[in-house]
């Protein structure tokens, strides 16, 4: 039975490289969506979601990272920057 795609454009278990707030780490995209905290999963699945957008546009297909500054609510609710970059390896 297939499992269902966590970001559209890139499969499972595609192997990545994470630098989320100065602490770099290789996972795949499903282990992407097991980071402890919060505000990090988020910063770094939209991110993801960012490079499996243009990984559909056959222009853009060369796109193998993204980094930015985000601001995303952490658990508490307040806003918080996370600087966040991801890469396909």
């Amino acid at each position: 039975m297939k499992t269902k795609r966590w970001v559209d454009g890139l499969n499972n278990s595609q192997k990545i490289r994470v630098i989320v707030d100065g602490v770099g780490f290789y996972t795949t995209v499903q282990g992407a969506f097991d980071l402890c905290f919060h505000h990090q999963r988020v910063a770094v699945t939209s991110a993801l979601s960012w490079i499996g957008m243009n990984q559909q546009n056959p222009i853009d297909r060369r796109m193998t990272g993204y980094g930015t500054r985000m601001n995303v609510l952490n658990h508490e609710g307040k806003e918080v920057n996370v600087d966040v970059q991801v890469d396909l390896v």
